[in-house]
């Protein structure tokens, strides 16, 4: 039925998996770069590893997935056809 919510991931269609991923991946991002904003208010976190490559890889990460993801949706919405 198309009025369904599912709320588990693996019930998910690839369709549904790529509209999760992307809003979830957008808010896990939006948390990594809070937490990074605010390193420097403890100086523990305020290194070079926080500040730069844990973002980076997180977001790397992040677009890999969705770019994984978009391409299953499609492939799957090809073979309905």
């Amino acid at each position: 039925m198309k009025g369904d919510i599912k709320i588990w991931y693996r019930n998910l269609d690839a369709k549904g998996k790529f509209i999760r991923s992307l809003w979830g991946g957008a808010l896990a991002l939006l948390f990594l770069y809070l937490v990074v904003w605010f390193a420097p208010l403890r100086p523990s976190f305020d290194n070079g590893l926080i500040k730069m490559w844990i973002p980076l890889v997180g977001t790397m990460l992040i677009v890999i997935d969705l770019a994984f993801t978009y391409t299953k949706w499609k492939r799957e919405e090809k073979s309905k056809k």
